[in-house]
């Protein structure tokens, strides 16, 4: 059999149009996949091992007995926690059993460098940092909010999220 011109070019289009599906299923799925990777932290859920490091740039894992969790994303939520931070003696934080964690990856690199970090080095508490995009996904977050997470045992109990400078207080007073 003779395959016309016509023919020729409704097979390939054919298997064009089948080539592409595919493909377009392969990149949906794919975008799928990586969503569910990255669910957002729920109680019962253990808290993410992240290579933090702290403002010195020192690996600075989150200790075991630890049973609070601040984590800012923002500078507006950092405006929220650190006056409160800093009125206190260092080891307040580690007192209290807690770690304040702060996503800068968006940060630009020379703000990083010579604005941020010699700011974040006068601080009297460790400042956890995450540094890597999507590192910090699956942390809870609003816009200009403190996000406070409560464990037990390595475990989520709690996750509360706010912009009050009261209620931040509280929590980390455990009340």
């Amino acid at each position: 059999m003779k395959l016309t011109t016509s023919m020729y070019l409704t097979r390939s289009f054919s298997i064009g149009f089948k080539l592409f599906f595919l493909f377009s299923i392969l990149v949906v799925s794919s975008l799928f996949a990586e969503e569910q990777a990255t669910q957002t932290l729920k109680v019962g859920d253990p808290l993410p091992e992240i290579p933090y490091t702290n403002q010195w740039e020192e690996p600075s894992p989150i200790p075991k007995e630890t049973t609070k969790v601040f984590f800012i994303s923002d500078m507006d939520a950092s405006k929220i926690i650190h006056p409160i931070l800093e009125k206190e003696n260092k080891g307040y934080l580690e007192s209290k059993q807690a770690v304040l964690i702060s996503d800068i990856h968006r940060m630009p690199s020379l703000i990083t460098r010579f604005v941020a970090l010699p700011k974040m080095k006068s601080y009297p508490y460790t400042l956890r940092l995450v540094r890597e995009e999507k590192l910090a996904d699956p942390f809870p977050r609003t816009k200009g909010s403190v996000t406070m997470i409560q464990l037990k045992q390595g475990k989520i109990t709690k996750i509360q999220i706010s912009n009050v400078e009261k209620e931040v207080k509280e929590f980390l007073e455990g009340l």
